[in-house]
């Protein structure tokens, strides 16, 4: 079996968030997948399990369960199988997904995002270990689903996104009790840099709590809800990972279909014994 290690969205080398692509495995049963997705340890690992013109079926996992669509496994699969041109599309859990290589970006067609609900200030508060006061009330909070369900939090600095953490004890109640909080994240419109439109985090449960360094389905969800409050016609950039010393860039076309756009790094190839 082939093994592909790259960098989505980043700029550089080493940044971004990691992917490791497995090859020439429709032979492996659920159980070794999920062995293999714990061995590499990233945030998600994908399996080729059938490939043909320009088309694959494609399954994700984290380290600890399987996930119908995630961004940065999607683009950066589709830039492996394609070679960082032209066009590839996905078979993945929640249909199709099409992915364009143009000028050293790849950009991705998420799949519709469905809103659920909001969520309380002072719950949302608890749970990422800030005050009310912290929260931008520009933006409201909101439940989204787009393979994992999210909620989108706004906060009013870069002071409180930095000190921002996951409650795990809060969230292990929450999920327990049937409220959406499987992936929480964390934005603000204060961002890094003069050259970027938010600056944002995600943090997740994998056997712990984690931080992920790039989110491709929280930022397809991201750009719903934006193109919700704003309108289309815009185009945004978002940094994330830059607390995880993994800084990576996003970048959200909004129109009548919203793209998820970034760059993919190659890392390594080999192959498993």
């Amino acid at each position: 079996m082939k093994l592909t290690i790259v960098d989505v969205f980043a700029e550089t080398l080493y940044a971004g968030n990691q992917l490791a692509v497995v090859e020439d495995c429709a032979h492996l049963d659920d159980a070794t997948m999920q062995d293999i997705a714990r061995e590499m340890n990233f945030s998600e690992t994908t399996f080729v399990t059938a490939r043909h013109d320009g088309r694959a079926t494609v399954r994700i996992f984290t380290p600890t369960t399987e996930l119908p669509f995630a961004g940065h496994p999607t683009l950066g699969t589709a830039w492996v199988l394609a070679g960082g041109e032209g066009e590839y599309t996905l078979d993945l859990g929640v249909g199709p997904v099409r992915v364009t290589f143009a000028d050293g970006l790849g950009w991705m067609e998420p799949p519709d995002v469905r809103f659920d609900g909001t969520f309380e200030p002072d719950k949302a508060a608890e749970l990422v270990g800030l005050d009310v006061a912290d929260l931008d009330p520009d933006y409201p909070l909101q439940f989204a689903q787009v393979g994992p369900k999210f909620i989108l939090i706004g906060v009013k600095t870069l002071d409180a996104l930095r000190r921002a953490s996951l409650n795990g004890d809060l969230h292990a109640d929450y999920l327990a009790s049937g409220i959406g909080v499987q992936c929480v994240f964390v934005f603000s419109s204060d961002s890094y840099g003069e050259d970027a439109d938010y600056a944002a985090r995600m943090f997740f449960h994998a056997g712990s709590v984690r931080e992920d360094p790039a989110t491709g389905s929280a930022n397809s969800a991201f750009a719903a809800y934006l193109k919700n409050l704003f309108g289309m016609g815009r185009t945004y950039v978002v940094d994330q990972g830059v607390e995880m010393q993994r800084a990576s860039r996003l970048y959200l076309e909004i129109g009548e279909t919203n793209r998820v756009g970034g760059k993919v790094q190659p890392v390594a190839q080999g192959q498993f014994s």
